[in-house]
Protein backbone atom coordinates (compact mmCIF):
# COMPACT_ATOMS: atom_id res chain seq x y z
CA UNK A 1 0.00 0.00 0.00
CA UNK A 2 1.67 3.51 -0.97
CA UNK A 3 0.95 6.45 1.35
CA UNK A 4 1.35 10.26 -0.33
CA UNK A 5 2.43 11.76 3.36
CA UNK A 6 2.26 15.77 3.28
CA UNK A 7 4.35 17.84 5.58
CA UNK A 8 6.12 14.64 6.55
CA UNK A 9 9.35 16.59 7.84
CA UNK A 10 7.25 18.58 10.91
CA UNK A 11 6.65 17.08 13.85
CA UNK A 12 3.59 15.19 13.19
CA UNK A 13 4.28 14.19 10.07
CA UNK A 14 7.92 12.40 10.84
CA UNK A 15 5.78 10.19 13.62
CA UNK A 16 3.16 9.18 11.47
CA UNK A 17 5.76 8.50 8.96
CA UNK A 18 6.95 6.17 11.22
CA UNK A 19 3.77 4.43 12.29
CA UNK A 20 2.83 4.35 8.35
CA UNK A 21 6.24 2.33 8.09
CA UNK A 22 5.78 0.35 11.01
CA UNK A 23 2.71 -1.27 9.97
CA UNK A 24 3.86 -2.28 6.52
CA UNK A 25 2.87 1.05 4.34
CA UNK A 26 5.13 2.24 1.18
CA UNK A 27 5.80 5.61 2.11
CA UNK A 28 6.46 8.58 0.28
CA UNK A 29 6.86 11.98 1.43
CA UNK A 30 6.22 15.23 -0.47
CA UNK A 31 9.20 17.28 0.09
CA UNK A 32 10.49 21.19 -1.59
CA UNK A 33 13.65 21.31 -2.25
CA UNK A 34 15.26 23.22 0.73
CA UNK A 35 12.86 21.12 3.11
CA UNK A 36 15.23 20.19 5.91
CA UNK A 37 14.99 15.78 6.62
CA UNK A 38 16.17 16.20 9.82
CA UNK A 39 13.40 14.88 11.89
CA UNK A 40 12.95 11.45 9.19
CA UNK A 41 16.51 10.25 9.84
CA UNK A 42 16.73 6.98 10.41
CA UNK A 43 12.97 6.65 8.97
CA UNK A 44 12.47 4.37 5.65
CA UNK A 45 10.86 6.71 3.42
CA UNK A 46 10.71 7.98 -0.63
CA UNK A 47 10.68 11.63 -1.38
CA UNK A 48 9.06 13.08 -4.27
CA UNK A 49 9.62 16.97 -4.89
CA UNK A 50 6.84 18.70 -4.44
CA UNK A 51 5.15 21.63 -3.37
CA UNK A 52 1.42 22.69 -2.37
CA UNK A 53 1.48 26.17 -4.48
CA UNK A 54 2.60 24.26 -7.76
CA UNK A 55 -0.18 21.87 -8.84
CA UNK A 56 1.59 20.38 -11.49
CA UNK A 57 3.97 18.44 -9.05
CA UNK A 58 0.86 17.62 -7.43
CA UNK A 59 -0.71 16.00 -10.43
CA UNK A 60 2.21 13.74 -11.00
CA UNK A 61 2.59 13.29 -6.77
CA UNK A 62 -0.54 11.39 -5.78
CA UNK A 63 -0.64 9.49 -9.41
CA UNK A 64 -0.26 5.67 -8.17
CA UNK A 65 -1.02 6.33 -4.58
CA UNK A 66 -3.72 4.22 -2.38
CA UNK A 67 -4.23 7.01 0.54
CA UNK A 68 -3.12 10.85 0.69
CA UNK A 69 -2.29 12.04 4.08
CA UNK A 70 -2.47 15.85 4.00
CA UNK A 71 -0.34 17.72 7.06
CA UNK A 72 1.21 20.06 5.50
CA UNK A 73 0.43 23.98 6.95
CA UNK A 74 1.03 26.65 8.53
CA UNK A 75 0.59 27.01 12.17
CA UNK A 76 1.72 29.94 12.39
CA UNK A 77 2.17 33.39 9.36
CA UNK A 78 2.94 36.57 9.48
CA UNK A 79 -0.72 37.49 8.24
CA UNK A 80 -4.11 36.43 7.34
CA UNK A 81 -3.40 35.90 3.59
CA UNK A 82 -0.27 33.98 4.06
CA UNK A 83 -3.13 31.12 6.65
CA UNK A 84 -5.20 31.09 4.06
CA UNK A 85 -2.50 30.21 0.97
CA UNK A 86 -1.36 27.47 3.00
CA UNK A 87 -4.02 25.92 4.50
CA UNK A 88 -6.30 26.67 1.81
CA UNK A 89 -5.47 27.27 -1.48
CA UNK A 90 -2.72 24.54 -0.78
CA UNK A 91 -5.15 21.78 0.22
CA UNK A 92 -7.92 22.84 -2.75
CA UNK A 93 -4.79 22.10 -4.70
CA UNK A 94 -3.93 18.79 -3.50
CA UNK A 95 -7.60 17.60 -3.30
CA UNK A 96 -8.00 18.34 -7.07
CA UNK A 97 -5.24 16.57 -7.85
CA UNK A 98 -6.46 13.49 -6.42
CA UNK A 99 -9.87 14.16 -8.43
CA UNK A 100 -7.99 14.54 -11.49
CA UNK A 101 -5.01 12.10 -11.41
CA UNK A 102 -6.24 9.56 -8.29
CA UNK A 103 -9.74 9.25 -8.32
CA UNK A 104 -9.67 5.72 -7.10
CA UNK A 105 -8.05 6.53 -4.07
CA UNK A 106 -8.35 4.43 -1.18
CA UNK A 107 -9.25 7.60 1.39
CA UNK A 108 -7.54 10.94 1.84
CA UNK A 109 -7.15 11.83 5.20
CA UNK A 110 -6.92 15.60 5.95
CA UNK A 111 -5.35 16.65 9.61
CA UNK A 112 -7.31 19.88 10.60
CA UNK A 113 -7.35 20.70 13.87
CA UNK A 114 -9.53 21.64 17.09
CA UNK A 115 -9.21 25.66 16.22
CA UNK A 116 -11.01 24.81 13.39
CA UNK A 117 -14.14 24.06 15.07
CA UNK A 118 -13.04 27.09 18.21
CA UNK A 119 -13.20 26.75 21.84
CA UNK A 120 -16.19 25.83 23.45
CA UNK A 121 -18.21 27.55 25.86
CA UNK A 122 -18.13 25.24 28.96
CA UNK A 123 -17.21 22.12 30.30
CA UNK A 124 -18.88 20.23 27.75
CA UNK A 125 -16.71 18.94 24.96
CA UNK A 126 -16.79 19.70 21.92
CA UNK A 127 -18.63 17.24 19.57
CA UNK A 128 -18.38 16.65 15.60
CA UNK A 129 -22.24 17.88 15.92
CA UNK A 130 -21.49 20.99 17.39
CA UNK A 131 -21.28 24.13 14.98
CA UNK A 132 -18.12 25.55 14.17
CA UNK A 133 -16.78 28.98 15.63
CA UNK A 134 -12.95 29.70 15.08
CA UNK A 135 -11.55 32.10 16.76
CA UNK A 136 -8.09 32.55 14.43
CA UNK A 137 -7.74 33.48 11.61
CA UNK A 138 -5.13 30.03 11.32
CA UNK A 139 -8.63 28.18 12.57
CA UNK A 140 -10.34 29.68 9.70
CA UNK A 141 -8.12 28.61 7.35
CA UNK A 142 -8.21 25.45 8.77
CA UNK A 143 -12.05 25.38 8.29
CA UNK A 144 -11.41 26.52 4.96
CA UNK A 145 -9.25 24.09 3.91
CA UNK A 146 -11.80 21.51 5.70
CA UNK A 147 -14.66 22.72 3.39
CA UNK A 148 -12.02 22.98 0.09
CA UNK A 149 -11.51 19.12 0.58
CA UNK A 150 -15.55 18.34 1.50
CA UNK A 151 -16.11 19.69 -2.28
CA UNK A 152 -14.28 16.47 -3.34
CA UNK A 153 -16.32 14.01 -1.18
CA UNK A 154 -18.47 12.15 -4.11
CA UNK A 155 -15.28 11.90 -6.21
CA UNK A 156 -13.65 9.71 -3.49
CA UNK A 157 -13.58 8.36 0.18
CA UNK A 158 -12.12 11.28 2.42
CA UNK A 159 -11.84 11.63 6.48
CA UNK A 160 -10.82 14.86 8.27
CA UNK A 161 -9.51 14.86 11.95
CA UNK A 162 -9.31 17.42 14.32
CA UNK A 163 -6.85 16.93 17.42
CA UNK A 164 -6.04 19.50 20.29
CA UNK A 165 -3.15 20.41 21.71
CA UNK A 166 -0.06 17.61 20.94
CA UNK A 167 2.96 16.71 22.53
CA UNK A 168 5.87 14.32 21.43
CA UNK A 169 9.68 14.25 20.92
CA UNK A 170 10.11 16.85 18.07
CA UNK A 171 7.69 19.04 19.24
CA UNK A 172 8.39 22.79 19.28
CA UNK A 173 5.38 24.15 20.61
CA UNK A 174 4.44 22.83 23.80
CA UNK A 175 8.27 22.28 24.32
CA UNK A 176 8.42 26.14 25.07
CA UNK A 177 6.39 25.23 28.43
CA UNK A 178 8.73 22.32 29.12
CA UNK A 179 11.80 24.18 28.63
CA UNK A 180 10.46 27.67 30.50
CA UNK A 181 9.88 24.58 33.52
CA UNK A 182 13.48 22.83 33.34
CA UNK A 183 14.68 26.84 33.97
CA UNK A 184 12.63 26.85 37.18
CA UNK A 185 10.12 29.05 35.45
CA UNK A 186 6.66 28.31 35.71
CA UNK A 187 4.47 30.87 34.04
CA UNK A 188 0.73 30.69 35.19
CA UNK A 189 -2.11 31.74 32.72
CA UNK A 190 -4.77 32.17 34.61
CA UNK A 191 -8.70 31.90 33.29
CA UNK A 192 -11.98 33.85 33.60
CA UNK A 193 -13.62 30.84 34.84
CA UNK A 194 -14.50 29.92 38.95
CA UNK A 195 -11.15 29.06 40.15
CA UNK A 196 -8.94 30.73 37.63
CA UNK A 197 -8.65 27.65 35.54
CA UNK A 198 -8.06 26.85 31.92
CA UNK A 199 -9.06 24.02 30.29
CA UNK A 200 -7.41 21.64 27.42
CA UNK A 201 -7.86 18.71 25.69
CA UNK A 202 -4.16 17.17 24.25
CA UNK A 203 -2.68 14.08 22.62
CA UNK A 204 -0.04 12.38 22.44
CA UNK A 205 1.91 11.86 18.72
CA UNK A 206 1.92 8.77 18.80
CA UNK A 207 -1.35 7.92 20.00
CA UNK A 208 -2.83 11.07 17.28
CA UNK A 209 -0.60 9.17 14.63
CA UNK A 210 -2.56 5.68 15.50
CA UNK A 211 -6.16 7.76 14.98
CA UNK A 212 -4.82 9.47 11.80
CA UNK A 213 -4.50 6.10 9.72
CA UNK A 214 -7.32 4.34 11.29
CA UNK A 215 -9.19 7.39 10.17
CA UNK A 216 -7.47 6.11 6.43
CA UNK A 217 -8.38 2.55 7.05
CA UNK A 218 -11.83 2.38 8.28
CA UNK A 219 -14.37 0.88 5.96
CA UNK A 220 -16.19 2.94 3.89
CA UNK A 221 -19.60 1.23 5.31
CA UNK A 222 -18.63 2.46 8.83
CA UNK A 223 -17.11 5.60 7.90
CA UNK A 224 -18.90 7.56 5.03
CA UNK A 225 -16.60 10.35 2.45
CA UNK A 226 -16.10 13.41 4.63
CA UNK A 227 -16.58 11.90 8.47
CA UNK A 228 -14.75 14.16 10.68
CA UNK A 229 -13.44 13.03 13.94
CA UNK A 230 -11.80 14.55 17.11
CA UNK A 231 -8.95 12.94 17.66
CA UNK A 232 -7.48 13.64 21.52
CA UNK A 233 -6.97 11.70 24.73
CA UNK A 234 -8.91 10.86 27.64
CA UNK A 235 -9.52 13.37 30.06
CA UNK A 236 -9.79 17.26 30.56
CA UNK A 237 -6.86 18.99 31.83
CA UNK A 238 -6.22 22.13 33.81
CA UNK A 239 -3.45 24.79 32.67
CA UNK A 240 -1.84 24.05 36.03
CA UNK A 241 -2.49 20.19 35.49
CA UNK A 242 -0.09 20.26 32.33
CA UNK A 243 2.45 22.15 34.17
CA UNK A 244 2.66 20.25 37.77
CA UNK A 245 3.10 17.40 35.35
CA UNK A 246 5.90 18.68 33.52
CA UNK A 247 7.45 19.58 36.87
CA UNK A 248 7.04 16.13 38.26
CA UNK A 249 8.42 14.88 35.96
CA UNK A 250 11.30 17.21 35.64
CA UNK A 251 11.24 17.04 39.28
CA UNK A 252 12.23 20.21 39.89
CA UNK A 253 10.36 23.07 42.08
CA UNK A 254 10.03 26.43 39.32
CA UNK A 255 9.31 29.30 40.86
CA UNK A 256 5.51 30.76 39.99
CA UNK A 257 4.95 33.57 37.93
CA UNK A 258 1.53 34.78 37.30
CA UNK A 259 1.35 36.45 33.80
CA UNK A 260 -1.39 39.28 33.05
CA UNK A 261 -3.89 38.92 30.14
CA UNK A 262 -2.58 42.28 29.14
CA UNK A 263 0.64 41.16 29.24
CA UNK A 264 -0.08 38.42 26.61
CA UNK A 265 -1.73 40.83 24.69
CA UNK A 266 0.93 43.31 24.97
CA UNK A 267 3.25 40.60 23.61
CA UNK A 268 1.59 39.26 20.75
CA UNK A 269 0.92 42.72 19.08
CA UNK A 270 5.20 44.00 20.08
CA UNK A 271 5.80 40.35 18.01
CA UNK A 272 3.46 40.94 15.17
CA UNK A 273 4.64 44.48 14.68
CA UNK A 274 8.30 43.15 14.32
CA UNK A 275 7.26 40.19 12.54
CA UNK A 276 6.02 42.52 9.51
CA UNK A 277 9.20 44.88 9.62
CA UNK A 278 11.59 41.81 9.45
CA UNK A 279 8.96 39.62 7.64
CA UNK A 280 9.60 36.80 9.84
CA UNK A 281 7.07 34.60 12.23
CA UNK A 282 6.92 34.13 15.55
CA UNK A 283 4.97 31.63 17.86
CA UNK A 284 3.29 34.18 19.35
CA UNK A 285 1.26 36.56 17.42
CA UNK A 286 -2.04 38.76 17.68
CA UNK A 287 -3.59 36.10 16.04
CA UNK A 288 -2.46 33.16 18.86
CA UNK A 289 -3.42 35.54 21.75
CA UNK A 290 -7.07 35.09 20.29
CA UNK A 291 -6.52 31.05 20.13
CA UNK A 292 -4.48 31.51 24.07
CA UNK A 293 -6.88 33.68 26.10
CA UNK A 294 -10.29 31.34 25.62
CA UNK A 295 -10.72 29.51 28.85
CA UNK A 296 -12.23 25.64 27.32
CA UNK A 297 -9.95 24.34 24.60
CA UNK A 298 -11.75 21.00 24.92
CA UNK A 299 -13.38 18.24 22.78
CA UNK A 300 -14.42 14.57 22.55
CA UNK A 301 -12.89 11.39 21.73
CA UNK A 302 -16.19 9.30 21.58
CA UNK A 303 -17.17 9.22 17.85
CA UNK A 304 -13.32 7.94 17.17
CA UNK A 305 -13.51 5.16 19.73
CA UNK A 306 -16.87 4.27 18.60
CA UNK A 307 -16.17 4.47 14.67
CA UNK A 308 -12.55 4.04 14.49
CA UNK A 309 -11.84 2.05 17.68
CA UNK A 310 -9.51 4.53 18.33
CA UNK A 311 -8.35 4.14 22.12
CA UNK A 312 -5.54 6.46 23.62
CA UNK A 313 -2.83 4.62 24.90
CA UNK A 314 -0.44 7.38 26.84
CA UNK A 315 -2.53 9.57 29.52
CA UNK A 316 -0.66 13.18 30.55
CA UNK A 317 1.79 10.96 32.88
CA UNK A 318 3.17 8.94 30.60
CA UNK A 319 2.93 11.07 27.81
CA UNK A 320 4.85 13.57 29.08
CA UNK A 321 7.53 11.25 30.68
CA UNK A 322 8.02 10.03 27.28
CA UNK A 323 8.02 13.41 25.74
CA UNK A 324 10.45 14.80 28.29
CA UNK A 325 13.11 11.68 28.22
CA UNK A 326 13.27 12.32 24.47
CA UNK A 327 14.32 16.12 25.11
CA UNK A 328 16.77 14.93 27.59
CA UNK A 329 18.69 12.53 25.24
CA UNK A 330 18.53 14.72 22.58
CA UNK A 331 20.22 17.51 24.53
CA UNK A 332 16.85 19.95 24.51
CA UNK A 333 17.28 19.92 28.49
Amino acid sequence: MKALVTGATGFIGSSLVEELDTIGFEVFALMRKRSSAANLDGLKYKVIEGDLGNQDSLNQAVQGMDYVFHLAGATTASNRGAYFEANSAGTARLAKAVADFRPQLTRFVYVSSLAAAGPSQSLSPRTETDPDSPVSAYGESKLQGEKEVLAFAEKYPLSIVRPPMVYGPKDKGVFVMIQSVARHVMPILRGSTEGGHKYYSMIYAKDLCRGIVQAGVVARDKSPSGDIFYLCGDGIHTYLDIMTTIAEKLNCDPLRINIPKFFVRAAGAGLSGIGVLTRRTFPLNLDKVNEILPDYWICSNQKAKRVLGFVPEFDLSSGMAQAIEWYKRQKWI
